[in-house]
């Protein structure tokens, strides 16, 4: 769930799992992944914290 600027993804990004637990969030700046990604696991506990950015 997030947001999109002429097509593209921006800003901040959460993603569900079809239980509704929260499995990944982070930023986009004109759809490329930047700054910190945070993977959760099944109980909402960041799980793995990766930095990103543009390529």
């Amino acid at each position: 769930m997030g947001q999109t600027e002429d097509g593209e993804l921006t800003g901040y990004w959460e993603w569900f799992r079809r239980d509704g637990s929260k499995m990944r969030s982070g930023h986009f700046d004109r759809g490329e992944p930047v700054g910190e990604w945070i993977t959760y696991d099944r109980t909402g506990t960041p799980h793995k914290i990766t930095q990103r950015g543009p390529k």
